[in-house]
């Protein structure tokens, strides 16, 4: 099986975006730092009720928690945002298209693995060197490594029927290779 794609500044944003917010590795990273902010938050809470008499949970400030906590996480999520945006930004600057992964691609799926070929390269990967195969609303993901994948957009594809066929095909040969 074969396809043709143009592959955009929005396609890599995408792709990057997915990583950083839906990877398991990305969603560890910020429950880390939301508790990170939890466990700060409740000492602050917590150290005016250490006094000589030792603590005394009626100075534990349960108001400070109720309001900062609701207040750090929001700015938590803004910021997170906010710079993730940026940083992709930045690394999407520096691509050109038909320099490397913006611009036309060509994957071909056979027995033994996965070619593509671009206006500047062209590789191979065999099945039992892909990673995972994954799709979402809009694109399909061949995964070479646990952070590099093919970027396959679905409106490549005539109908949403041929999509969903070409990534039951990638799973099927995945699998088959182990």
């Amino acid at each position: 099986m074969e396809v043709e794609y143009e592959l955009t500044r929005d396609d890599l944003y995408a792709f990057q975006w997915r990583g950083v917010f839906e990877s398991p590795r990305g969603r560890r990273a910020r429950r880390t730092a939301y508790l990170g902010w939890l466990i700060a938050v409740v000492l602050f809470a917590i150290v005016p009720a250490i006094g000589a008499d030792g603590f005394t949970i009626s100075r534990v400030s349960f108001g400070f928690i109720a309001i900062t906590l609701p207040v750090v996480f929001l700015l938590q999520w803004c910021l997170e945002r906010w710079l993730v945006r940026r940083a992709i930004r930045q690394l999407l600057e520096e691509e050109r298209p038909d320099r490397g992964q913006l611009g036309r691609h060509r994957l071909v799926l056979d027995e033994a693995g996965l070619s593509e070929s671009t206006a500047v390269g062209a590789s191979r990967t065999a099945w039992a060197g892909v990673d995972r195969v994954e799709q979402n609303r809009d694109y399909i993901f061949i995964y070479t490594a646990p952070v590099a994948a093919h970027v396959i957009p679905k409106r490549a594809f005539l109908d949403p029927q041929q999509a969903e066929e070409f990534y039951q095909l990638s799973r099927t040969r995945k699998a088959a290779a182990g």
